[in-house]
């Protein structure tokens, strides 16, 4: 089926793991598609189209779709000549592969990397760990008490206090480093493999310039920043941190130099 009118570019599309910068790349690409398709709100509830198995929101009807239902929406809508823009995460699209590999076959994909893959990983298990203390509560009244990225001033301090007032406990989870292991695989072995000639970057060479001519747009109110402050690594207690470390280093040495990751 045609996708776009012959004096319309591509649509473009995001695949990356969590924690990738997906909430600032696709900024970029929201605003693009309110000129070329539909964009929901800018919500990880709502851009995070697939959920997969996330806990947080459970109560909220858009969550309770099933993925067969959000597949059926999407093919309505392409039907009438509509696409939605959406950032595909893949804990949550492996689940759904097949189909969603044929269904973006057209698409103009970018795929983003985090080269320094121990603080990626380091990111990942920091937020489990305040997932799982909070018990996935993850927003109240619509207000994260759990950001994980600056989109106001206050909420750097927000993630802190929720850290003690809940009294987290950060610590090696082996199955949050398998589901890791995982997604590191699928991402490199099966879906950069399977599509058409994807863009691969890494998130560390791309910059808000190279956002802005990518997609030719330019934001006027700033994306979500990472945090200014807030150091990870000093919430582990150093028994704990030594027992990620020499986890991670075996995967690594074993597989992730492979993909071309780095140690950082």
């Amino acid at each position: 089926m045609k996708l776009l009118d012959k004096d319309k570019q591509r649509y473009p599309l995001l695949i990356s793991m969590h924690k990738s910068g997906s909430t600032w790349i696709n900024s970029y690409i929201h605003k693009k598609f309110r000129k070329i398709g539909l964009t929901a709100p800018p919500r990880n509830l709502y851009t995070e189209f697939f959920p997969g198995r996330k806990k947080e929101n459970m109560d909220h009807i858009f969550h309770q779709r099933t993925d067969q239902e959000r597949i059926e929406l999407l093919e309505r809508l392409r039907t009438f000549g509509l696409e939605l823009n959406q950032k595909a995460h893949i804990s949550e699209i492996k689940y759904i592969w097949p189909w969603f590999k044929n269904f973006f076959k057209d698409y103009d994909i970018l795929i983003c990397k985090r080269k320094h893959i121990f603080t990626h990983w380091l990111t990942i298990l920091f937020f489990a760990c305040v997932r799982k203390a909070t018990n996935n509560i993850g927003e109240i009244d619509n207000t994260a008490i759990t950001p994980s990225k600056q989109s106001r001033p206050r909420d750097e301090d927000v993630l802190k206090s929720t850290i003690q007032e809940y009294n987290v406990s950060f610590k090696f989870d082996q199955g949050e480093f398998n589901n890791f292991v995982s997604n590191i695989r699928f991402l490199n072995d099966v879906i950069i493999r399977e599509l058409d000639k994807p863009q691969v970057m890494w998130l560390e060479d791309i910059s808000t310039e190279w956002l802005e001519d990518r997609y030719n747009v330019i934001l006027k109110t700033p994306p979500p920043q990472p945090f200014k402050t807030l150091d990870y690594k000093v919430y582990f207690k150093p028994e704990d941190m030594a027992v990620i470390k020499e986890k991670f280093k075996e995967r690594f040495d074993a597989e992730f130099q492979f993909f071309g990751y780095e140690y950082k």
